[in-house]
Formats: structure tokens, C-alpha cells, sequence
């Protein structure tokens, strides 16, 4: 490929990354269908593409995004640590092994790469619940329809899915926090509370769901204990000091 395509190529996906950290994602998108209709083989684009999928959450379609990247570049060391997000998420850490060793095939030197290899060969369904794991969160599509429910007021139905889904397939640190929410709208502050901390004892990484324990802490005079149990957690779990300052301030 000429230089002068390559270097447009490359300038125009920064364009599009920008956007991306803009949360201009329609703009991004426009740039990069450009980018892959002038030249296919660009993993660059395709990778920028999964990342607008992702923060859409389509899963699905930002791990064919970065799967399809890797294809083009195997040792495209981005694309397969965003793969390997996607496979956590949807619990197919497995799928994703041949892409991590074709990689280390065309360049073993890739020291993050074998690290990322060497955790899905030998944890096995353990990786889900390691620290990467539980900070991606794993997509279930019953709590993702129950969540829809609850952004259209719905919260009856909303409650009932997510109790079902603890029934059927066992706690999980989303349910509690969808059942959180429900309670916190209607203003049923102490239940929230509590049903957020039984998340957080599942998730202890999911930032989010700390926010929301705050929240209805605030709401139901438990501030000074929220903040007790989140610097034990904070101890133990040094990802979560960018939260510190939230509950300093409650």
C-alpha cells in the first residue's frame, strides 16, 4: 500500500478516536466506514469500530469487530486486549485462546499478550471471577432486557424478571444492582442500600454499583457506614481509589 494511504489512514482513524473520546460516536462511525471502503485491510478501523460497539453495548458485535481486526494484524496487541474484554463479557475467554497464540506464533515477545494467554489456559472458569473479570462485568441478556424495563418506569416487571434470574441462575451482583435501582425509585432507600451492598459483597470491583450503594446510603442516613465498608473494600481493592473522593465528600 503507497505511504501517503497508509498515513492518511492512520491520521484519519486519530480523527475518529477523537470523536470516540468525544462521545461523538456518529461521527466516529462515518470516518471509519470511509476508511474500510477506501481499504479493507485496515485493522486499525476495525478495531475503532468495536470500540463504538462497545460503548453501545453491542457486545456482540465489538467481538466480531475485534476479532475481525486480529484476523487482519494478529499481533495487533490492542484489538486483542479489547478481545479479550469481549470474551469476559460474554464468557468466551476460550474462543478468543487461538487469536493469543497465533499472536505469540508471529511475535513471542509480546509480553502482555502470554500473560493474558498463560490466565485463560490455566484458570479456566476462575477467570471470570479474577479482577479483570468482575471490572468487565459478564452480559446476561434477561438482566439486560430487565434494566430496559426499568428505563421505561416498568419497575414491577423490572423487579420480577431480576427475581427470577436470581432463581434460575443464581445471585449476581447485577441482579442485586437492578433490584437496587427498582427499590431506590421507589423510594424504598434502605432496601436499596442493602440490596446494593449484597451486590458489591458479589462484584466488589463494579464502580458503578459502589456509586448507587452511595447514593441510597446518602438517601437513607447510612453515609458515615457506606463509608466504613467502602475503605475496607478500598484496602483490598486499590482499583477503586478513583471512588475515594465520591465518598469522602458524603
Amino acid at each position: 500500500m503507497p505511504a501517503n494511504t497508509i498515513e492518511a489512514n492512520a491520521a484519519e482513524n486519530k480523527r475518529a478516536e477523537d470523536f470516540i473520546t468525544q462521545g461523538d460516536l456518529a461521527a466516529a462511525a462515518r470516518i471509519l466506514v470511509d476508511i474500510i471502503e477506501k481499504d479493507p485491510g485496515d485493522a486499525r478501523a476495525y478495531n475503532n469500530i468495536g470500540l463504538i460497539s462497545w460503548t453501545r453495548h453491542a457486545w456482540e458485535d465489538a467481538h466480531n469487530m475485534f476479532k475481525k481486526a486480529a484476523d487482519l494484524k494478529p499481533d495487533y496487541t490492542d484489538t486483542l486486549i479489547n478481545l479479550f474484554d469481549a470474551a469476559l463479557k460474554l464468557r468466551r475467554v476460550n474462543d478468543a485462546l487461538p487469536y493469543f497464540d497465533r499472536c505469540l506464533k508471529v511475535n513471542p515477545g509480546v509480553e502482555e499478550i502470554k500473560i493474558i494467554r498463560d490466565a485463560i489456559a490455566n484458570q479456566g472458569d476462575e477467570i471470570y471471577k479474577s479482577e479483570r473479570g468482575l471490572m468487565v462485568g459478564c452480559y446476561n441478556p434477561g438482566i439486560e432486557a430487565a434494566d430496559r424495563l426499568v428505563e421505561e418506569g416498568k419497575y414491577m416487571e423490572a423487579m420480577q424478571k431480576y427475581l427470577h434470574i436470581n432463581d434460575t441462575e443464581g445471585p449476581s451482583a447485577e441482579t442485586y444492582t437492578g433490584l437496587g435501582v427498582v427499590s431506590y425509585y421507589q423510594k424504598r432507600f434502605e432496601d436499596s442500600y442493602q440490596l446494593f451492598y449484597e451486590g458489591i459483597k458479589l462484584n466488589p470491583l463494579n464502580a458503578d454499583l459502589f456509586l448507587n450503594f452511595l447514593d441510597a446510603a446518602k438517601a437513607c442516613g447510612k453515609a458515615a457506614e457506606a463509608k466504613l465498608i467502602f475503605n475496607e473494600y478500598l484496602r483490598n481493592f486499590p482499583a477503586l481509589k478513583p471512588l475515594a473522593l465520591d465518598f469522602e465528600k458524603a
